[in-house]
């Protein structure tokens, strides 16, 4: 079954949206920023994109070979560790120094050219490239929400921060940790992980995470209300065993209608037979046991039962 992240990534590789030219050079310069590299083969050098994903392999060589002119080729390597794992490398075999002039990159720094990210839309498009590269999420049903771009270079990772943190049409607050000998930018706040997924392209994702991430939310909602019921129906036993106590003294000492108070006899009455009944319960019964034309009210019903306490109070041990 595939992971979260990988619907993700496959959501973005598969999308139709007729992005500018300038967007999808940002794409390719943050994929090649955060996982290209150099090799020499017969004297010639290549330049080399690693992912795990087929569908992302094929996006960016779709996309380099629509905005270059180059020989582009795919090879793969199976790695034996744990589980059968296979990387897919999309290799630049003729003009890379002219592609990465285009883009304002050298593999040696960790600048982000101005030149190619300078605009909202073009500052999507190198994140995403950026999280096609080394990005991860955690499926919205998990624990935890979390979403994070990985490199090895620190100072890549704070102007990443800083690139994700100045987007306009969202209140993004990326963090940066050290994790062993990486870097990791990461969202915590789901809202945030929710509109980030927009950012990127990754719309059907979106939609997915924000359906969960509301139910969860109902749910949690549910569970609230739940205990706050539980808690409310124990204070309302612990009460009326306390009220319990006083009306049996009451009548034991001023009868079944203390100091002719229709109203509070009738509360008794209604509080012996009805023992887990809230304020709010016995006022509706006891306004239609006295046949009151006026609704009797919960703070009534506290009143009396005060009352209750003071008559009681004096015969208590």
């Amino acid at each position: 079954m595939a992971s979260f992240t990988q619907r993700v990534k496959e959501d973005i590789a598969i999308s139709d949206a007729p992005y500018a030219l300038v967007r999808k050079k940002a794409i390719i310069a943050g994929f090649i920023r955060f996982c290209g590299y150099f090799s020499r083969r017969e004297n010639k050098k290549m330049l080399l994109m690693p992912t795990n994903n087929a569908k992302v392999a094929k996006y960016i060589y779709q996309l380099i070979k629509e905005v270059y002119d180059a020989v582009i080729t795919f090879s793969y390597q199976v790695a034996q560790k744990f589980k059968k794992k296979t990387l897919f490398i999309v290799v630049v075999q003729s003009g890379v120094d002219e592609i990465l002039d285009d883009l304002g990159l050298t593999l040696f720094d960790s600048a982000i050219s101005r030149r190619i990210v300078y605009s909202d839309d073009t500052a999507a498009g190198f994140v995403t490239g950026a999280f096609l590269a080394s990005g991860s999420v955690n499926d919205p049903k998990s624990i935890n929400y979390h979403l994070e771009i990985v490199t090895s270079n620190e100072q890549l990772a704070q102007r990443l921060s800083r690139l994700i943190e100045r987007f306009d049409r969202a209140n993004f607050t990326p963090k940066v940790q050290k994790r062993r000998n990486k870097y990791i930018v990461y969202l915590k706040k789901s809202d945030q992980i929710g509109e980030f997924l927009i950012f990127i392209g990754a719309i059907n994702s979106s939609l997915y995470f924000e359906n969960i991430r509301i139910e969860r939310d109902m749910q949690n909602v549910v569970n609230r209300m739940f205990v706050c019921d539980e808690a409310n129906y124990a204070k309302t036993l612990k009460s009326s065993k306390e009220q319990i106590e006083n009306i049996k003294i009451v009548q034991k000492y001023y009868g079944a209608k203390p100091e002719d108070n229709e109203k509070l006899a009738a509360l008794m009455e209604l509080r012996l037979e009805k023992e887990d009944a809230t304020l709010s319960e016995l006022a509706d019964l006891l306004t239609e046991k006295l046949n009151s034309s006026k609704p009797i009210s919960k703070s009534n019903v506290n009143h009396l039962f005060i009352k209750l306490r003071k008559l009681a109070e004096p015969y208590k041990e």
